[in-house]
């Protein structure tokens, strides 16, 4: 969805975000529910219903955005426990949630059992194991999918999450005994089918499709050998969206042309249509966001010239580059306050000592001015609660939902005494 400073952002005018400033304070941050919910629908139209969408709530677990979603996500995809009782909290299904994680605990097992989670995420035979204790001493069956690391390394993903040395996940190859011990605790586990994620932020439609097909081959890889049939196959998500190019993201309805041939071939082919489910978090949330920030002060040094601002990396780590970052890059930044004015080349630096609190370096942007309020845009992944929020004892940033015309506070800014 393409924004301007002049005009604002998720319908909200540029006089509207200084009126939120003044009522809520600065930093703040801002999600559009119904730009999330636009993409989901984009999606399951353009998959002609053929595939659910699942919200990954890792991208942004604000429970009224939950809320919010709860009438249009297929389901949900948690990785804790505090996950799973954020989910409780908004409503959902318990029978549309997929639980993964490398490291889940003895308690949040217990915890996915006792709610019927529908989909528990095996990460290795130890987990299968536990689980399957677990199940017995409870009196109910798990349902269960095994997370699998494939053999085949795609390429086509920025962060490759499969074919290689990873916590996550049962490697492909070391599947048979993994299969022999779900057919032996079949009276404390139910089977439901296979997660495969291939990694993240993958731009080309022909490195999903891959994707999908190897999630098809190992599924019937699976029934060949062992009788298992796959209910679910979850082919994780991963879809590309930048934070530092406005307008580059995954094209849904190319890779809808070259996906649709395959998921009517495979479903055609099979005797129970299985569920079939992309779990998607930051192409979701990503441009449903901004975050917003007033100048404090201004400085050069040694020829640059800096503007620092009352928000950085305490809030934001990802904008700082310091969020699964393999090189630095200026997020998408917009002065909110004098869109029109002369360009400058400067740098936004953050309230605190470190000095990598930069949210922009060597960034053009229309001179700011001391009060100005500055916009970091596609910041509605990844950010409240991927940063460190308590750093130095500054106050958490407000949290705010634009949703059919009306905004709300969904989270209010805390002290670093409320959490003592």
């Amino acid at each position: 969805m393409q924004h301007s400073a002049s005009t604002g952002f998720f319908g909200v005018p540029a006089s509207g975000l200084h009126a939120l400033a003044e009522r809520y304070g600065t930093p703040y941050f801002l999600y559009s529910a119904d730009e999330i919910i636009r993409r989901i629908q984009l999606m399951r139209d353009s998959l002609q219903g053929l595939v659910e969408v699942f919200y990954a709530v890792k991208a942004n677990p604000n429970l009224e955005l939950l809320r919010r979603l709860r009438p249009v996500a297929e389901g949900v995809d948690i990785s804790s426990a505090g996950e799973l009782k954020q989910v409780c909290l908004a409503g959902f299904n318990m029978a549309a949630v997929s639980f993964a994680g490398p490291a889940k605990t003895a308690a949040e097992l217990t915890a996915a059992i006792e709610h019927g989670v529908g989909c528990i995420s095996i990460e290795s035979a130890r987990e299968l194991a536990e689980c399957a204790t677990l199940a017995r001493a409870l009196g109910r069956k798990a349902n269960v999918v095994l997370r699998i690391n494939p053999q085949v390394l795609n390429r086509a993903f920025g962060m490759k999450m499969g074919g290689k040395p990873v916590q996550f996940g049962i490697d492909e190859e070391c599947l048979d005994p993994v299969l022999a011990d779900v057919l032996t605790n079949r009276g404390a586990l139910a089977f439901r089918g296979i997660h495969v994620y291939a990694g993240s932020q993958c731009f080309e439609p022909a490195g999903i499709v891959a994707g999908v097909q190897n999630c098809f081959q190992i599924a019937r890889r699976i029934e060949s050998s062992s009788g298992l049939r796959s209910s679910v196959i979850n082919f994780g998500g991963g879809f590309g969206v930048s934070h530092t190019e406005e307008a580059r993201e995954l094209n849904v309805e190319a890779l809808a042309k070259e996906l649709l041939p395959v998921l009517r071939e495979f479903l055609e082919a099979s005797e129970e249509k299985p569920k079939l489910v992309f779990e998607l978090g930051r192409y979701l949330t990503a441009d449903a966001g901004i975050y917003v920030a007033r100048v404090i002060g201004e400085k050069e040094s040694r020829g640059k010239l800096f503007f620092m601002v009352d928000g950085g990396l305490h809030h934001h780590l990802a904008a700082a580059g310091n969020f699964t970052a393999a090189f630095r890059a200026n997020y998408v930044l917009a002065n909110l306050s004098h869109p029109d004015g002369e360009k400058i080349l400067c740098s936004i630096a953050g309230p605190s000592c470190n000095p990598t609190d930069l949210l922009g370096v060597d960034v053009e942007l229309p001179r700011p001015e001391i009060g100005d309020l500055i916009g970091v845009l596609k910041s509605g992944a990844y950010a409240f609660t991927a940063s460190p929020l308590l750093f130095l004892g500054r106050q958490t940033p407000a949290e705010l939902i634009s949703h059919r015309g009306e905004i709300t506070l969904a989270r209010r800014p805390r002290t670093i005494g409320d959490f003592n």
